[in-house]
């Protein structure tokens, strides 16, 4: 296998979707603005409404002693808030980010009646394969990184400007960190096995974003008190999610080839 064919490819593919603003738009601008909107939408409701609900619903130990009683209720709601509610809702990125950039990167090829100039190289399945893989990955883990850090940068300095806390990182956090590239790679194995089964892209990604149903249950079950996001939980479903990159991954090597995207 040549890897500069795949990386030459991964640099194409990636060149064409941040080129189109109808692509690039939308999975730019939506993980930035949850970046920026949530942290104060959860500061506000943590300085207004906070105190008597997390009186009355959260217990959360804080990586330090907040002295006023306002600001323990506070600070633990907007922390609870910012890592167990959001945090889940956040993972949801690296599935829609990777589902867009891979079906375009896959399928698009097709709609555009670009993908024949492939049989034209001497491009391995094996390559073209990798590169296409890289093409989608690469982006969607640099802007998870991006927003997560963002987030976190925000939300820090708003709780250390009323709380005198830094409320993240913390193990969950960074253990959901750890979980996004594992989503992208099953979502990106799960668009290049429906690749030859669906007619355009908007199939594919449809298909695809079934994985963000799962992931909406965990912020519901932090809240209700059925499953908190333990270091111990999340470790399981990184450990699950792995396991599943592996089969997908497998199925995926077995079932493509170029003629898959024409």
């Amino acid at each position: 296998m040549n890897v500069g064919n795949s990386f030459a490819i991964a640099v194409k593919d990636m060149r064409e979707v941040f080129t189109s603003i109808s692509i690039a738009g939308p999975m730019l601008g939506v993980p930035l603005f949850f970046a920026l909107f949530l942290p104060l939408l959860t500061f506000y409701v943590s300085e207004h409404a906070a105190p008597a609900l997390a009186s009355r619903i959260f217990s959360i130990a804080l990586p330090v002693a907040i002295s006023s009683s306002k600001s323990l209720n506070s600070a633990s709601f907007m922390g609870f808030f910012s890592i167990y509610v959001l945090g889940p809702i956040f993972l949801t990125m690296p599935i829609l980010t990777a589902s867009v950039i891979a079906a375009d990167s896959f399928i698009g090829e097709k709609e555009r009646k670009t993908a024949e100039a492939l049989f034209s190289t001497p491009v391995k399945n094996s390559e073209l394969l990798l590169g296409k893989i890289m093409a989608s990955l690469i982006p969607t883990i640099l802007l998870t990184l991006g927003v997560f850090v963002l987030y976190g940068v925000i939300t820090n300095l708003l709780s250390y400007s009323s709380f005198g806390v830094y409320l993240l990182p913390t193990v969950p956090w960074l253990l959901l960190l750890l979980i996004s590239p594992f989503l992208a790679v099953v979502t990106i194995g799960v668009v290049v096995i429906v690749s030859s089964h669906v007619r355009g892209t908007k199939e594919a990604q449809q298909i695809s974003t079934l994985l963000v149903l799962p992931i909406l249950i965990l912020p519901f079950a932090s809240i209700t008190g059925f499953a908190m996001l333990t270091t111990r939980l999340l470790l399981y479903i990184a450990l699950f999610l792995a396991i599943a990159d592996i089969a997908v991954v497998y199925i995926s090597v077995k079932t493509f080839n170029k003629e898959s995207i024409i």
